[in-house]
Order: structure tokens, then C-alpha cells, then sequence
């Protein structure tokens, strides 16, 4: 399977300054963070985002036309829209046609990487499938979320972008791809509010970093907190399997992207895998904030674009989602951008 081409979208970034100056965002936490900023939709609509990011991977792309895909998942974190309706529609009405199958995944954070592994079985199942579309974007700013104090030593940022997977040729390989979830830490996020109902509905909003907390209180009250352990082996795991389905070792490895948040929880990863700080996209990550499922992608297309990344190069992708779901991907660079469809091959 290959990367044919890597569209983003990446609104105006507010710095860490600003949002001191602005009384958003308190100045010791952004001394002791190392946080630089997040990047801001405004009013700019989820979907909308990924119409742009879409556009982007397709005006990179020789010119070819997304109406000629066979698979549209749309991997989204926040609210897109109005209740009871589905973003993967409005790209439909505005990009693709009607004839696309197409489907909204809510896999948490994990969701871009997840749908890898769905997309690329489905191209599989079929010698007529050639390409599919994997795209994902959220606007966090509305009443609910704090995006300067939601988590605790991580910002929240908005961003789209929008991954076409084909079988024949692309300026990377997807070389393997792997994703499981640990059932018994299927709270960690619930903040122990009850399932209906649902927190939208009665305008309750969301805070990482109380959850986080009422979940550790609550294992030190019940079986200790040994959940954590399980869910690093389970990183360590999906890492482990994806190296070696896809043939390399972790020294082959050239960067590492990880979810983009607070610097403590990277530098526990970077311990288990033995990596150091410039190996990973942290540097990145902190200028842009955590961008619900797409952090890993937009930090590839920066990476590629400002030679970070070039042929021959190997990026381990690592995700976590609420619930709490792993996954890890392996890509190996073939060109630095999006290359020209060879003859008789269709988009």
C-alpha cells in the first residue's frame, strides 16, 4: 500500500504569548510546559477543514480527481455539525459524488491510523479497488472545551488533513499497520459521569486532566493503578509487531511521531523505546497543539516538506485513544512529494 499524496490544512497558530497576554493561558504553566502555541479555526467548520485538506492532497496530486475514489473514511475526535448528521456527506456534496462509500470512524485519536488498517484491507479484498481517501479534522473551539487548560501541560489545536491510499505506486510506502484496544481501561475518559445522558446534551464540558485524575483516584481505590503498565506493554506490543511485520528493527527507524501533548508523557514513551527528544516530532507538536486524530499526519507532511524526512527514510507512527485504543503504523519514504501517476493507472 502507498502514500499517494498528503493534504493539510493548519490554521493561524495563537501563541503561548498571546494567549498569556489575553489571560487564557497561565505564565507558569507555559514556563514549565515548554508549550509555544495552538493552532486556531476560529468559526471555520470541522468539515469544511478537511473539504481544504482534501483539495490540498489533490492539488499536489497530477491534477487527478477525487470523484474516482473507492473509499472515504472520516476519522473525527469533536462534534462536526448539527446533531443526527454525518460530515463524510459534505464532502460527498462538495468533492466526490454520491457513488463513494463513505463512512464516519470514531476511534478516538487513534482514528487516522485505525483507518489506515481498515482502508488498506478493503483496497485488498478487491483487485477493482485501487485508492481510498482517509481524511479527519476537528474544530475544538466551542463552549465546551478550554483548549489552554483542558489538559494539563498540553494544548489543544485544530487541524484537517487527508491521506489518498492506493496499491500501485505513491511517495511512500505504508509498509505496515497494526491497532488494539485494552477494554479494562475503558474509563480512563468517562469522568465517571453517567452514559445518558449524554454529556453534549446537558452542555457539560470536557477536561482531560480532571478525568484523567478522577480515574487514578479511582484505581487507588480499587485494584491499584496497574492499568498504566498495561497500557504501555500494549504500545511496546503494537510497536514491536508493526517492526516486524514491516521487516526492520527500531534502529532503522528515522523519526518517531507521537501524539502531540505534554512533555512528561513523551518523555515516558521515548524511555521505553530508547529514542531521544530530536527523534521525535515534539518540536513540532508544541507549535501547533494536539489536534484530535491527526497529529501524526500533519506532522509527516512537515517533516517531508522541510526536509526532516527524505527517501529511504523510515516514520514509526505511535497513537493512543480514549478507551483505550493503541496503534502503531511504519512508513517508508519514496519521494519527497507526491509524484506523477504512471501511464494507464487510475487516479
Amino acid at each position: 500500500m502507498f502514500v499517494r499524496s498528503l493534504g493539510v490544512f493548519v490554521p493561524d497558530i495563537v501563541s503561548v504569548e498571546q494567549a498569556v497576554e489575553e489571560g487564557l493561558y497561565p505564565s507558569e504553566e507555559a514556563e514549565r510546559f515548554g508549550q509555544l502555541g495552538a493552532a486556531v479555526a476560529g468559526d471555520l467548520p470541522a468539515p469544511e477543514m478537511a473539504r481544504r485538506a482534501v483539495l490540498d492532497a489533490y492539488g499536489r496530486w497530477d491534477e487527478s480527481s477525487p470523484k474516482e475514489l473507492d473509499l472515504l473514511l472520516y476519522p473525527s475526535v469533536w462534534h462536526q455539525g448539527p446533531n443526527g448528521w454525518q460530515p463524510q456527506h459534505y464532502l460527498q456534496m462538495h468533492l466526490l459524488g454520491g457513488a463513494v462509500p463513505a463512512y464516519e470512524i470514531r476511534s478516538g485519536c487513534v482514528g487516522m491510523i485505525s483507518s489506515l488498517e481498515l482502508a488498506a484491507s478493503y483496497l485488498r479484498a478487491d483487485p477493482g479497488r485501487e485508492t481510498a481517501l482517509v481524511v479527519s479534522a476537528d474544530n475544538h473551539g466551542t463552549p465546551l472545551v478550554d483548549r489552554w487548560r483542558m489538559t494539563p501541560g498540553a494544548l489543544i489545536g485544530d487541524a484537517a488533513c487527508a491521506l489518498v491510499l492506493g496499491k500501485d505506486y505513491g511517495m511512500a510506502e505504508l509498509i505496515a499497520v497494526n491497532a488494539t484496544t485494552i477494554p479494562e481501561a475503558d474509563a480512563v475518559n468517562d469522568g465517571a459521569y453517567p452514559l445518558f445522558p449524554p454529556d453534549a446534551t446537558v452542555g457539560r464540558g470536557l477536561s482531560f486532566g480532571d478525568r484523567h485524575e478522577e480515574f487514578r483516584q479511582r484505581l487507588l481505590k480499587d485494584r491499584g493503578t496497574g492499568i498504566h503498565l498495561t497500557i504501555q506493554k500494549t504500545m511496546m506490543q503494537q510497536v514491536e509487531q508493526t517492526l516486524d511485520e514491516a521487516g526492520i528493527e527500531l534502529s532503522d527507524i528515522t523519526k518517531v511521531a507521537f501524539p502531540h501533548g505534554r512533555r512528561e508523557d513523551l518523555d515516558g514513551q521515548m524511555s521505553w523505546l530508547g529514542i531521544e527528544l530530536d527523534q521525535t516530532t515534539w518540536d513540532y507538536g508544541r507549535r501547533v497543539g494536539h489536534c484530535g486524530a491527526v497529529d501524526q499526519f500533519i506532522a509527516f507532511e512537515h517533516l517531508l516538506a522541510t526536509g526532516g524526512l527524505v527517501p529511504g527514510d523510515h516514520l514509526l507512527m505511535v497513537g493512543f485513544g480514549s478507551g483505550t485504543s493503541v496503534a502503531a503504523a511504519v512508513f517508508r519514504v519514496l519521494a519527497p512529494t507526491p509524484v506523477t501517476r504512471p501511464e494507464g493507472v487510475r487516479a
